[in-house]
């Protein structure tokens, strides 16, 4: 038995060096499946008129998910994910500006990953934009911003909503 207990510290050292490299090569095979919407292949892409035109008009039976906010200020997202893309519009009823602008932000759900999506045009019914994105980056969320100046910081929060899978 005495022959045996200088191999025992080696022995149980090698297996937890192997099970951290188990664990490190599972974690790292899962993230490459995820894409980040930090990631420099992901593009949010504005929609063209007609595209877009049609989520401000309801023509199909799109997802819907709601942006919450304080007191009166509220608004709806309108999505689709079709061909590996998630075409989406955003509406909303928010105080008009007289200077400033409302900024769309994308945000990772799982981290703090955001990146700036669009800026909300003022129309008949309130503030509205419409953008694509890979579907590859669901679920994410949409935080819609006061924003004064242009520059990638997060300033006003005036809604919160998130863009989830099918079921």
């Amino acid at each position: 038995m005495k022959k045996l207990y200088p191999y025992i510290f080696p022995a149980v050292a090698l297996l937890f060096v192997l099970f951290l490299l188990f664990r490190w090569y599972n974690l790292r095979t899962q993230r490459e499946g995820m894409t980040s919407l930090l990631s420099d292949g992901v593009k949010i892409e504005n929609l063209d008129p007609s595209e877009a035109s049609d989520f401000l008009k309801g023509a199909k039976d799109y997802q819907t998910a709601s942006l919450s906010g304080e007191g009166t200020n509220m608004g709806e997202i309108r999505y689709e994910i079709k061909d590996e893309r998630v075409s989406f519009s955003i509406s909303t009823v928010l105080p008009r500006l007289t200077e400033g602008k409302y900024q769309v932000w994308l945000k990772d759900v799982d981290s703090e990953g955001k990146r700036k999506g669009l800026v909300l045009e003022y129309k008949k019914g309130g503030y509205v934009g419409s953008a694509a994105i890979s579907a590859e980056t669901l679920p994410f969320e949409v935080i819609v911003s006061k924003e004064m100046t242009d520059d990638d910081q997060l300033e006003e929060i005036m809604l919160e909503g998130v863009v989830k899978t099918q079921e």
